[in-house]
């Protein structure tokens, strides 16, 4: 009886010698690491959130959800996925509790999912306004394209910065001039007692 004992405890440790070791290669794959890291606090921006699992998986049935205290989802666009690791981008994250829940699927097809949170301190980033310019009231008679009015009679002075050169202006008054002196030259002529 005793024989037989012994032969089936020899049995049962060759058995155990042989399955142990093939064991951690028949296990599931499972989330080996992420970034940032289950319970850390981040006190920088964070853009994605990366998921490393220690075997490949697949682009079909992957999901992630980024996610604050007020429930939105922060996730920005499409979820990539590289061999074992999934990138989600995220908008800048609220302050306070962030909860990453995750869905894929593993090379050898066994659904997994999971969930895990951290805590955020870094505030997100001013967001940049573009204030129209604005203009100053035009008042009530005035033209709103800055050109001045003239009413009929006024006298309008003319700058240097009006077109005309200081040569133009002192020869329109010279041919003024003479035009003036001819004429009054020409009707004291006329009128000259004959004789």
């Amino acid at each position: 009886m005793r024989r037989h004992a012994a032969t089936a405890a020899a049995l049962l440790i060759a058995l155990f010698v042989v399955v142990g070791p093939a064991t951690p290669a028949a296990a599931h794959t499972k989330l080996a690491r992420s970034v940032p890291a289950a319970k850390a606090t981040v006190t920088r921006p964070v853009t994605a959130v990366t998921l490393t699992f220690s075997g490949l998986i697949k682009r079909a049935g992957t999901e992630v959800e980024v996610v604050g205290t007020d429930g939105k989802d922060v996730r920005t666009g499409d979820v990539t996925v590289l061999d074992k690791t999934v990138t989600a981008p995220v908008s800048p994250l609220p302050l306070g509790r962030i909860t990453v829940r995750w869905q894929t699927v593993s090379a050898d097809g066994h659904a997994l999912t999971g969930e895990y949170a951290f805590s955020n301190k870094a505030p997100a980033p001013p967001v940049a306004t573009r204030v129209p310019a604005t203009r100053s009231p035009t008042p009530a008679g005035s033209t709103p394209t800055g050109e001045a009015t003239v009413e009929a009679g006024a006298v309008v002075p003319i700058s240097a910065d009006s077109g005309l050169s200081t040569g133009a202006i002192a020869g329109g008054a010279a041919v003024a001039v003479i035009a003036v002196g001819g004429l009054a030259g020409l009707l004291w002529w006329r009128r000259r007692p004959n004789g």
